[in-house]
């Protein structure tokens, strides 16, 4: 009976020092995942791959790689693709998607007080589209990105930053 109390009270206090070490060791890597998020959102320079679409009407669709949002410095370039109506489409070849590579125009970006959390604006303006993007970046390194414009109708995109 007292070997098995022992037993019992030896397995518990390993899994409880598993638990704890483990929890230390996590909070460490988010610590400097967030220190640098704060750095990539302060320097305008981050990627985010886009693994997620979801139209304003329909199920959320999962897309394959190669879906990107990715801002250097002062500007800004996308590869997304867009699922909705287009209120007005320009005349002659337009390939589709959410596609630029562009000046960004009106940037900011609001550390919120949770967690380390960031919410991001900017304007793009192309030749045929007018979009204004807000990127809410989380503190595990996720992104939801929320492209609207006055030509189409909105769509968002969920990803996460990219280690590049």
């Amino acid at each position: 009976m007292k070997t098995r109390l022992f037993l019992s009270v030896t397995l518990i206090s390993f899994i409880l020092v598993a638990c704890t070490s483990q929890k230390q060791t996590g909070s460490t890597t988010q610590n400097t995942t967030i220190e640098q998020i704060n750095e990539k959102v302060k320097t305008k320079n981050f990627k985010i791959d886009v693994n997620y679409a979801y139209p304003m009407s329909g199920k959320s669709i999962y897309l394959d790689s190669g879906y990107t949002l990715i801002l250097r410095n002062d500007s800004a370039l996308a590869y997304l693709p867009f699922f909705g109506v287009a209120y007005t489409a320009p005349y002659g070849t337009d390939d589709g998607g959410v596609k630029f590579r562009e000046p960004i125009k009106n940037y900011s970006a609001t550390r919120q007080k949770n967690d380390g959390e960031w919410s991001i604006k900017f304007n793009i303006n192309t030749s045929n589209y007018n979009y204004d993007l807000y990127v809410d970046i989380y503190s595990n390194g996720k992104a939801m990105i929320n492209v609207s414009s006055p030509q189409r109708q909105s769509i968002k995109f969920s990803g996460e930053i990219s280690s590049e």
